[in-house]
């Protein structure tokens, strides 16, 4: 993943939780009869908020990793 990707996807993750919609404004529809729907829309969002953190920080590590063994490549 390029850092060009991680910001776009960034300020639509923040966009999607700063901004209310009109079917998250009324909890009047249910999911399963006892869901409200703007309560899954926030858990739907914080589960891919999560999977967002998790990938960039693999990404973070991998690129760490990998500048580590050329830092010690180049030391030998």
């Amino acid at each position: 993943m390029k850092n060009k990707i991680i910001i776009p996807i960034f300020v639509v993750l923040f966009i999607l939780g700063a901004f209310p919609f009109k079917f998250t404004a009324q909890s009047g529809n249910y999911l399963f009869g006892w869901l409200p729907v703007p309560l899954a829309f926030w858990w739907l969002l914080m589960i891919v908020n999560l999977v967002f953190v998790l990938i960039v920080s693999k990404h973070f590590v991998n690129v760490s990793e990998r500048e580590s063994k050329d830092e010690e490549e180049e030391e030998k």
